[in-house]
């Protein structure tokens, strides 16, 4: 079928995206229109924390301190303090409680992240993970627990923005923050994830285009349930990325959402101490987290030379070096480019389709920032169209 501004809509029978995804989605439309944001009270979040924890820990337990934690643009979170048991030895531990709103820009199973972070753990810095559930009814909704990390997602005197975009660091932190940022990539995409179980993940395949047509067609799927009219840009990006679909040739972990200001690092020694924001992570082309940490609406052009730097942190060619050479795999220009145009076509979405979508549906925490956020769709269909109105 079509819309009026004749842009093609794929009948959902006949898109293919991952089963967890799926789900997701159909969750999200069934409670549109029936369930609207209601900010959670902190004696709300402890009295659903006992109950969730009563049934999972063998031991006494006691729980403190829960207090609205700041960041994030997709989920609520919370923090709070845990005196418990593991394995007979009593322990404290600072924890985060991440918590699904009705509605967000990213619409991903907790359970994915969960996973991939307890896989990560020791390989990466990585949060540790504890529990998860998909089930609305324990925590009041889909949520992940992990542990608290210290650290700082920009600067000390760096201009707070929203979700972190345009998150600038300065000379000192850049020459010691880009090689990690950069290692801690390659190493993501050389791991060796075949072993691990990873239940809520389709596995793509070798010389295939599995995982981005999965991907594309989630966000076919969210732009055709969320978006308020059709546009002429999107309807040429899709079809655009559908036409030159590029087979894979190793599958990696794909983070996601790879970029400045998701991630926290120590100040002092400028030593990056966590990785953060997994939700969008997937099994798939590795160019797609290098050309996202690439765009140009997370990076920075140097105030003296004018150069450009790749998520306010490393030089586009400082950066596929690097890389390379610390991962083994080589970086393809031309699927750079390819997967330039994903990650713009999904942050379009999200941006001037989901995002506006939840705001007047009244289903996120963040209505003001979702529809604020929406300049920055416009600024990446103008891009979009530089790139695919050339062909």
């Amino acid at each position: 079928m079509t819309t009026s501004g004749g842009f093609e809509r794929t009948p959902r029978s006949a898109v293919r995206v991952e089963p967890t995804i799926d789900d997701t989605l159909r969750r999200k439309m069934e409670r549109r229109g029936t369930v609207f944001h209601e900010q959670p009270r902190l004696d709300a979040v402890q009295d659903n924390l006992s109950q969730f924890l009563s049934g999972r820990l063998g031991g006494q337990f006691r729980i403190d301190n829960v207090a609205r934690l700041a960041g994030g643009a997709s989920k609520e979170q919370f923090v709070f303090d845990l005196d418990w048991e593991l394995d007979g030895q009593p322990r404290h531990d600072r924890m985060v409680l991440r918590m699904d709103p009705p509605a967000s820009m990213v619409e991903t199973p907790r359970l994915r992240e969960f996973e991939v972070l307890r896989m990560l753990d020791g390989a990466l810095p990585v949060p540790p993970v504890f529990w998860a559930t998909e089930e609305s009814g324990e925590l009041g909704a889909p949520s992940m627990i992990c542990g608290y990390v210290s650290g700082s997602a920009s600067a000390r005197d760096a201009v707070k923005t929203a979700s972190g975009l345009g998150t600038t660091y300065g000379p000192r932190l850049r020459s010691v923050l880009g090689p990690q940022f950069v290692r801690h990539l390659a190493e993501l995409h050389r791991f060796d994830w075949t072993a691990h179980r990873l239940e809520s993940f389709e596995r793509p395949r070798v010389g295939t285009t599995d995982a981005v047509d999965w991907r594309l067609a989630a966000w076919d799927r969210a732009w055709q349930e969320d978006s308020f009219e059709a546009h002429p840009v999107i309807a040429l990006t899709r079809q655009w990325l559908w036409d030159r679909r590029p087979v894979v040739d190793h599958v990696s972990v794909v983070h996601g959402d790879y970029r400045n200001g998701n991630f926290l690092f120590d100040e002092e020694s400028g030593t990056i101490t966590a990785l953060l924001d997994w939700e969008l992570t997937y099994l798939g082309d590795r160019h797609h987290d290098l050309a996202y940490a690439m765009m140009e609406g997370w990076g920075e052009h140097d105030s003296e030379t004018g150069e450009f730097y790749c998520s306010a942190l490393v030089t586009r060619s400082d950066m596929i070096a690097e890389y390379e050479k610390v991962s083994g795999l080589p970086v393809d220009l031309e699927r750079l480019e390819y997967y330039t145009v994903v990650n713009m076509y999904w942050a379009a979405v999200a941006l001037i389709g989901t995002g506006p979508r939840n705001a007047v549906e009244r289903m996120t925490h963040l209505d003001a920032m979702q529809t604020f956020l929406g300049g920055l769709g416009a600024f990446y269909l103008d891009q979009l169209l530089t790139i695919v109105g050339k062909y």
